[in-house]
């Protein structure tokens, strides 16, 4: 009985290690080996930012030429769509008043120095000139930076139109900040030859000095160099730019005695026309003094009729 309980233990234990049987329960799991090679993460996702960048308007190439070709006598694009200060969107064409010529200047509202200090001169000169903005003219500037934006152009347009002396009677529609697509800042740089670039290593763009007069039906009449044009020159530029609806008088007879040189990018005194206008004046003046002359001798009775010539004489 004894021998048949030992037979029954040992087969009851040669089942349980025997080969394909189940591991028992209070063995430990068996782990896999630990991977050691990184494991790959999703790239993370940026999201969208509403701020332009300069990706989103290749400025011009690096190679462009930075210089101004004129284009006198040609019409702007007139129907070009821009954002003004309060975010309304304009055409230039809605910009134009009757009888009025237009300054028109191109900048751009993060330049370090030079587009501040065109504008600061053109203010000079327009306060010595004793043009009254919106009076007398009205003015358009444009940014060629696609990044900036209409709340910028809103301050700078309170900014610089508190220093003319004719604010405090203008209208902020009488001088506009526009900012646009570079589609259409594109079209309208063209359209006045403005060349421009961008220099990569400085983060600024490369642009020359220049201001232009537009007449009422938005033809570019004049172009006007440098950061401080002289108030003659201004004053002049509008008059001839308004075909003389602008201005005095003798703004429009001094008109007719200087003529814009190309060479010196200045008007200068038309040397011909004042020779002609003092002949004008002298043969007037001669004129009348021999009139005058000539009664007065009637009135005393001194003037005589030359004889008739005798017959057979020569006269």
């Amino acid at each position: 009985m004894l021998t048949g309980a030992l037979l029954a233990l040992a087969s009851l234990i040669a089942g349980d290690v025997a080969p394909g049987a189940a591991p028992a329960a209070n063995a430990p799991a068996a782990t896999a080996p630990a991977a050691t090679a990184p494991a790959a993460t999703a790239p993370a996702v940026i999201a969208p930012s509403n701020t332009p960048t300069m990706m989103d308007a290749p400025p011009p190439p690096p190679g462009e030429p930075v210089d101004v070709v004129e284009h006198l006598g040609e019409h702007l694009p007139l129907d070009l769509h821009f954002m003004d200060g309060f975010q309304n969107r304009v055409t230039l064409r809605e910009l134009l008043k009757p009888g009025k010529p237009v300054l028109l200047t191109l900048v751009y509202f993060d330049c370090k120095l030079l587009c501040s200090t065109l504008l600061n001169g053109l203010i000079k000169g327009l306060n010595q000139s004793q043009l009254k903005l919106g009076e007398d003219y009205t003015a358009i500037t444009v940014s060629f930076s696609p990044k900036d934006s209409p709340r910028e152009s809103s301050l700078y347009q309170a900014g610089y139109m508190k220093r003319l002396v004719s604010a405090s009677t203008a209208h902020t529609q009488d001088w506009v900040f526009l900012t646009g697509s570079p589609d259409n800042i594109k079209a309208l740089t063209q359209s006045v030859g403005f060349l421009y670039r961008w220099d990569q290593p400085e983060q600024q763009y490369e642009h020359p000095a220049v201001s232009m007069v537009i007449t009422p039906d938005g033809r570019i009449s004049r172009y006007l160099y440098g950061v401080q044009p002289a108030d003659r020159d201004l004053r002049l530029a509008m008059v001839e730019a308004s075909d003389g609806k602008v201005g005095t008088t003798i703004d429009r007879v001094l008109l007719k005695c200087f003529r814009y040189d190309p060479a010196s990018r200045k008007y200068h005194v038309y040397v011909l026309a004042f020779v002609r206008t003092g002949a004008a004046i002298c043969g007037l003046t001669l004129a009348a003094l021999l009139i005058y002359l000539w009664r007065l001798e009637i009135k005393k009775g001194t003037w005589r009729a030359p004889p008739a010539p005798k017959k057979g004489t020569v006269a």
